[in-house]
């Protein structure tokens, strides 16, 4: 049986595949941040579903689209670790994310992004 916050993180992946951010933003506390670091465009901290929404529009908006396919998920009691394969649109150079969910109570409310290749990111998130 998967664990519960392991359901959460399917959702929201789910639903941001599809294109329905407004579903996927609904799943993260009216307060949380979301953690981009290193350089470039989208780094910061994106605070609040408005943030976060915000910060996936750019996403979309500078990479000209992308697809994430989901490789592996982990989840325990606190945090999600979900690798996701990303890949452009026009199949650049994928790499692999690592983005780290903190999970309470069934919402999320945090999360953090690790890129395992942060030139081929900036390259795609440059505009």
């Amino acid at each position: 049986m998967p664990h519960a916050n392991e359901d959460v993180i399917r959702r929201l992946f789910d639903e941001f595949r599809r294109g329905d951010r407004e579903a996927a933003v609904a799943l993260f506390a009216e307060d949380a941040v979301f953690r981009y670091p290193g350089p470039g465009p989208l780094h910061g901290d994106h605070r609040g579903r408005a943030g976060i929404l915000r910060f996936w529009g750019e996403q979309d908006r500078l990479s000209g689209g992308f697809r994430p396919e989901m490789v592996d998920l982990v989840a325990g009691d606190r945090n999600v670790f979900l690798l996701v394969r990303m890949v452009s649109e026009d199949d650049r150079t994928p790499w692999m994310r690592v983005v780290v969910y903190e999970v309470s109570d069934g919402v999320i409310t945090g999360a953090r992004v690790f890129e395992d290749d942060p030139a081929a990111a900036a390259a795609l998130f440059s505009g």
